[in-house]
């Protein structure tokens, strides 16, 4: 069933934070929903919301004060109903579910969620969510085309939809969605029975490493260069870190991985700050420095200049550590500078991941 999105209001294409914490509360991926935006009174949105009802679709329209009464208007000469008077607010009579700011209603063939929202307050309760079935998967150390060859055949059995995405090389995301006949538990309890330690099943990869670490009562930290920061920000963005992630440091210059980190100058005269020993103490030194059980580190050339013959753009050197693993690789990747500082902190991910399989991969 196709579902979209109505912004009714100046104020959503004005304040863009807003829009965005308005989305984020709608589950929405930019593939699910289709996202329109109109003015208030606009003439061309009821005609739109007219024709658009008689389809079979789920509709969010997420409205400022302003137009709430209008809209309601216009449902219910749709519905042929009327507005009563509830809990302070006129809904149409015919709602099936209403709370403050919201209620849910059929309109023709589409199933109608209304959201009255204001900036600076929370969003009232959101009725429409999680209508379509969807899981997403993350396989490690196998190619897009070894993920499709083996899943496809599973997929066929269970009437799951696949969509295949490769985050960096050797790490693919699976989106599952469950047709109408189809069972997604049965599709990824086996899949995960004959690739233990190949998938991982979350919506968020950042979240499941936080859970994880909590569970375990364990902590990460990172020592980062031409990343800056990047990996920290991935974590602090979710709430509740803190009780993994005591911090990142930052360390541009030489002197700082000098000082903030112990790394020997020895080191960074005989090898240059990307390289491979020199990753390996910065390591060690974000490992001493918070007290943490696991340490990654990033020295790299981001670009779109410092690049050399033997030390091109695109080189960066990433290493995971723990009490008892150590891996260090240098990488060459490809892209504008932000690609390149993406491509780093997601392989760091994964270097992580799997570098403790034990402790990630749970089912």
């Amino acid at each position: 069933m196709k579902r979209r999105v109505y912004f009714i209001g100046n104020i959503f294409t004005q304040n863009q934070p807003f829009k965005a914490y308005v989305l984020r509360a709608l589950q929405v991926d930019g593939t699910d929903f289709s996202i329109e935006y109109f003015s208030e009174a606009d003439r061309d949105f009821f005609e739109e919301l007219e024709r658009r009802v008689s389809h079979k679709e789920q509709i969010f329209l997420v409205s400022s004060k302003k137009s709430v009464t209008l809209i309601s208007k216009l449902l219910c000469s749709i519905t042929d109903d009327k507005l009563v008077l509830k809990d302070e607010q006129l809904i149409p009579s015919k709602c099936e579910h209403f709370s403050q700011g919201s209620y849910l209603l059929h309109v023709k063939k589409s199933v109608v969620n209304l959201l009255e929202v204001q900036e600076s307050t929370a969003l009232p309760k959101v009725y429409l969510q999680n209508i379509t079935k969807i899981q997403r998967l993350h396989y490690f150390e196998h190619s897009v085309k070894e993920v499709i060859d083996a899943t496809q055949t599973l997929s066929r059995q269970f009437d799951v939809t696949l969509n295949y995405s490769q985050r960096i090389e050797g790490w693919v995301e699976v989106e599952v969605r469950c047709n109408t006949f189809g069972s997604i538990e049965k599709f990824i309890e086996i899949l995960q029975q004959r690739h233990p330690e190949n998938v991982i099943v979350t919506e968020d990869l950042v979240q499941h490493i936080i859970n994880i670490l909590e569970q375990r009562r364990e902590k990460i930290s990172f020592s980062e260069s031409c990343t800056g920061g990047l990996l920290a920000y991935y974590f602090t963005s979710h709430a509740g870190v803190s009780s993994v992630f005591e911090g990142s440091l930052v360390t541009y210059s030489n002197i700082l991985k000098e000082n903030w980190l112990a790394v020997e100058n020895k080191t960074l005269v005989d090898n240059g700050a990307v390289s491979e020993a020199v990753v390996s103490e910065m390591c060690d030194g974000a490992l001493t420095v918070a007290n943490a059980d696991y340490a990654l580190g990033i020295s790299g050339i981001a670009g779109p200049d410092g690049g050399s013959e033997e030390k091109p753009v695109g080189t960066v050197v990433i290493g995971f550590k723990s009490a008892t693993n150590e891996k260090v690789i240098t990488h060459h990747f490809q892209g504008d500078r932000k690609y390149i500082q993406e491509q780093s902190a997601h392989t760091a991910l994964k270097m992580l991941i799997l570098g403790a399989k034990k402790v990630f991969f749970t089912n």
